[in-house]
Formats: structure tokens, C-alpha cells, sequence
């Protein structure tokens, strides 16, 4: 008998079984690992959720969110403010603050009830009005020390980055405290005798200006961060201004819902514009100017916007066929915003430049490099 065998397209059967049952056990292991992994899937649903991206996959995770420019998170009682060429954004649950080219240099989620942002070139203050919460961050998004004593009642930041914080303080109506922009103490005053409103720095950081609401009405007090002793003081009877700013280092302007109030140094009032029978819709204090926009009727339908010098003159008027929903200035430039587009206006109301078209922004933003930012909910646009 011939030993040696050839085979032509056939498989013993011995071979053939021991290849069924290979077959059998790796289709067992893999049916096995897809339960395994359903199992686990099933076990850890909630690591997949939005939320619970970062914590399961880490700061990958997150460099890719921020990596989107422009965008912010959406939240309740949304507010804006320019920082330089940068931006910062403050809701209910998220403080945000972005450089020129809408990247991302800081972002906390938080609980705030009534969130504030106070901003200028060198820095961002974020606060939660009626609480001791607040971050305060420089003009590269590291975050700075700072404590208040107690509840922060309102804030504001000049060019410099000094800010003014008012705070409650007990067996007083309010505590002044001024900072220099590394968030070192600089100045105290307490109020004994009226609730701090408002409280602003002159642009050379020499002058704190607070506004009072006292029993007869508005009261502003002056103060130099180099004295203890109340430089001047204004009186404005049977009148409330609820804000102010410095219009240049020597004069000042407070806002009432009667009308603009023009002041030097020593409390002097320079001259007055009343608004008569027309409402008080919106107000923006530009570098040596102050503008309003005041209407016939509150609901809107158009009104005037009207510019003012640091001496109270009146520098121009300008009718408005649509409602200006939004005022902001940078330098000696002012942009408003309409649902029919955007205008950028010098002191005197000269049209700079325009774009007619529909918006849908809540906001617009004009950046000392001249750029508009026209903010949404969630994104926003940047316009040269």
C-alpha cells in the first residue's frame, strides 16, 4: 500500500471537527465581551452625559470646548463687557472671559443669582450681586485674592484696573474699598449716613467719586485716596441719581431719571440737561463725553440720542427712526446698535461708520481696536 496520501480539496475529518470547535468557543468569547461591554455601558450612562464629559475624559475634553471662539455658555440674566480687545460674559451659571480672538482665557461654572461684570483692558471682575461672591481675574485670565468683608452691593473698574467695590458693612449703609489692579487695598471709606449706589475712580486713580441715597435724595461725596478728609460734596434735593462717572480727570456726570447732571471737582454743578417729558431708555459715558437716549413713550418708537461735553454743553442731536437696544463707547468713538443695524458715531454724532442690515445680536460691543462684537445667547460675531 502506498503511505503516501494526497489530498485535492478535501480535509480529514479529524482537522474538520477541531475547527468547528475553535469556531464554537471564539463566537462564545465574543458574544461574552459584547454583554461585558453592554453591561458596562449600561453601568456608566451617566459618564457619557454633557456634564460629565470632563470628568470621564479630562482636560482633552475641555481644550476642545474652548477651543470653539465666540461662544460662551448660555445661561439667565446674561450681562456683557469689553475687556480691551477681549470680552467677558457673566450668567446664572457661568463667568467667561475671552481674549481678542474669542479663545477662551478663563471659565467657571457657577450658581450666581444676580450676576455683575466689571471690565477694562487690564482685568475682568466677576461678582453675584447680594452675596461675598466674586472672581477677579487680570488681563491674562489668572485669577486674583480678594475677600470682601461683606455682601458686594456693586463694583466698576476704570482703564487702569483699579476697582471701587461697595460692600454692606454692619452699623454702617455701605463701605467703599478701592483696589489697585494687583487686588491690593488702597483706600476705605464708610458711609454713615446713605446708601452707596455708585462708586467711581478718576481715570488718573487720584479721586473716588461715591453717589448716596440719603433722606433729602442724592448726595455725592469726593474723596482723595491720598486724604482721609472728604474732599467736596454735591446735594441733590428731592432728586435720586443712581449713577455717575468721570468725563476726564476733573468733572463728572451723574445720571437721575430727570435728567444728566455736570460736575466739577469741588461739587459744583456746571450745568444740567433735564429730559422734561421725555424717558430716560438708555445712557453710555465715553472718554470726555456723555451720551443718552431718551424717548416719547416707554415702550419705544424711535427718540433721540443726544451727546454732551464734560462741561454739560450740548455737543449734537441725532433723531432715531428704530429703538436703540444697545449703547457702548470706547475712546472717542460710540456704537449703537439696532434691530436695522449698527452705527459708529464720534462725540459730535458724525457717522463713522454703518451697516444697515437685520440683527438679531442683544448686544453689541465696540473693542478699543475699533472691532464690534455682536453678542447672542451663546455666540457672537466679530465685525471690523
Amino acid at each position: 500500500m502506498d503511505d503516501n496520501k494526497s489530498f485535492s480539496g478535501g480535509v480529514s475529518t479529524g482537522k474538520r471537527n477541531r475547527k468547528t470547535r475553535l469556531r464554537r468557543l471564539l463566537a462564545g468569547l465574543t458574544t461574552l465581551l459584547l454583554v461585558l461591554a453592554a453591561l458596562l455601558v449600561f453601568a456608566l450612562r451617566d459618564r457619557f452625559s454633557s456634564e460629565r464629559l470632563r470628568e470621564t475624559f479630562g482636560q482633552s475634553v475641555e481644550n476642545t470646548i474652548q477651543s470653539e471662539p465666540y461662544t460662551y455658555e448660555m445661561g439667565s440674566g446674561q450681562v456683557f463687557a469689553a475687556a480691551g480687545n477681549g470680552f467677558a460674559v457673566a450668567s446664572s451659571s457661568a463667568l467667561e472671559y475671552l481674549d481678542r480672538d474669542g479663545r477662551a482665557l478663563y471659565k467657571q461654572l457657577v450658581s450666581y443669582g444676580q450676576p455683575a461684570v466689571f471690565a477694562s483692558a487690564n482685568g475682568v471682575l466677576f461678582c453675584d450681586l447680594g452675596t461675598e461672591n466674586l472672581v477677579w481675574l487680570d488681563a491674562e485670565g489668572k485669577p486674583l485674592s480678594l475677600s470682601p468683608a461683606g455682601e458686594v452691593l456693586t463694583a466698576s473698574m476704570n482703564a487702569r484696573g483699579y476697582v471701587a467695590l461697595v460692600t454692606a458693612e454692619a452699623g454702617y449703609k455701605g463701605k467703599v474699598t478701592v483696589y489697585d489692579a494687583t487686588a491690593k487695598a488702597r483706600y476705605a471709606w464708610w458711609s454713615g449716613s446713605g446708601y452707596v449706589l455708585a462708586a467711581r475712580l478718576s481715570p488718573d486713580c487720584r479721586i473716588l467719586a461715591a453717589l448716596c441715597a440719603e433722606e433729602s435724595g442724592g448726595k455725592l461725596h469726593l474723596f482723595r485716596l491720598d486724604s482721609e478728609t472728604e474732599l467736596a460734596a454735591a446735594e441733590f434735593p428731592d432728586e435720586l441719581p443712581f449713577d455717575l462717572d468721570f468725563l476726564g480727570n476733573d468733572s463728572l456726570c451723574a445720571v437721575s431719571q430727570e435728567g444728566l447732571r455736570f460736575l466739577g471737582l469741588d461739587g459744583t454743578l456746571r450745568e444740567g440737561f433735564d429730559f422734561g417729558d421725555y424717558f430716560l431708555m438708555d445712557y453710555e459715558f465715553g472718554e470726555s463725553f456723555a451720551v443718552c437716549y431718551v424717548s416719547a413713550y416707554r415702550g419705544g418708537g424711535g427718540g433721540f440720542l443726544e451727546s454732551f461735553s464734560p462741561a454739560g454743553e450740548l455737543l449734537a442731536v441725532k433723531e432715531q427712526d428704530r429703538d436703540i437696544l444697545s449703547l457702548s463707547a470706547s475712546g472717542r468713538s460710540l456704537l449703537t446698535m439696532s434691530g436695522g443695524g449698527w452705527t459708529v458715531y464720534s462725540p459730535e454724532l458724525n457717522v463713522q461708520r454703518a451697516s444697515a442690515s437685520l440683527l438679531t445680536a442683544r448686544r453689541a460691543l465696540l473693542r478699543t481696536d475699533g472691532s464690534i462684537l455682536l453678542l447672542g445667547s451663546y455666540a457672537a460675531e466679530r465685525v471690523r
